[in-house]
């Protein structure tokens, strides 16, 4: 990791990846995130966080659902956001859902989560549609 990386905070890493800031902090005593402490706070690289989304996201559905039968420019993908108005799921909870397995998407360029339009027709979002 060069010096030029960008961080984010706990609390950043937190909202992005649906992880509570206390299990993120804990991966990082046990060595499972890379990241630094300086004056008693912990940053994490950038470029860490997409590594980290993208195995979590292979482990929990056992196969890497960015590479669906569709590409990207043929399907309709949500941002977190916009998704979880779309539903009764709250932010983190898309995020939750997303990480283990029972959304599609992908994880775009700037490490955010995009979730696949066709979720929405999925049989467990049925009764969470607004």
């Amino acid at each position: 990791m060069s010096i030029t990386d960008n961080r984010l905070a706990t609390g950043e890493f937190s909202k992005i990846t649906g992880l509570s800031v206390s299990a993120i902090t804990k991966m990082l005593r046990q060595g499972k995130l890379s990241g630094e402490k300086q004056s008693g706070k912990w940053s994490i690289f950038e470029s860490e966080l997409k590594n980290h989304v993208g195995s979590e996201k292979k482990q929990a559905s056992g196969k890497d659902t960015s590479a669906n039968n569709k590409t990207q420019s043929e399907s309709e993908f949500y941002s977190v956001e916009k998704f979880s108005q779309l539903t009764y799921l709250t932010e983190k909870g898309v995020r939750q859902w997303f990480k283990m397995g029972h959304l599609t998407g992908n994880i775009n360029s700037d490490g955010r989560v995009m979730v696949d339009a066709d979720n929405l027709s999925c049989k467990k979002l049925k009764n969470l549609l607004r």
